[in-house]
């Protein structure tokens, strides 16, 4: 399974390079495969490259999720806050055969 992780670039170090944080600590991205990548721009980052940029509600809710994880993996039940946005939505059905 490959994982990108949300990152905030918070300098720009050359056309094709930024540094990005995630957890307090700095990283140097390549980031050729977007055209236009802005100082405080959040990023998914696989393998030291920025593959797209996305909101921070998104890169939000990734983070959320990832520490969720981390609490679980240390024993930890109490993660409901953590998904916020899951709490009380009625997930949508897939559409049934004979709705055409």
């Amino acid at each position: 399974m490959c994982l990108a992780y949300p990152m905030k670039v918070v300098s720009r170090d050359g056309i094709n390079t930024a540094t990005c944080e995630k957890d307090g600590e700095l990283h140097c991205v390549d980031t050729t495969f977007l055209s236009e990548v802005q100082i405080g721009d959040w990023v998914t980052v696989h393998l030291g490259i920025a593959r797209e940029v996305m909101t921070e509600a998104d890169a939000r809710q990734i983070l959320d999720a990832l520490h969720a994880l981390d609490m679980v993996k240390q024993g930890e039940t109490q993660v409901d806050h953590l998904f916020a946005d899951l709490i009380g939505r009625e997930p949508p059905r897939p559409p049934s055969a004979d709705s055409d």
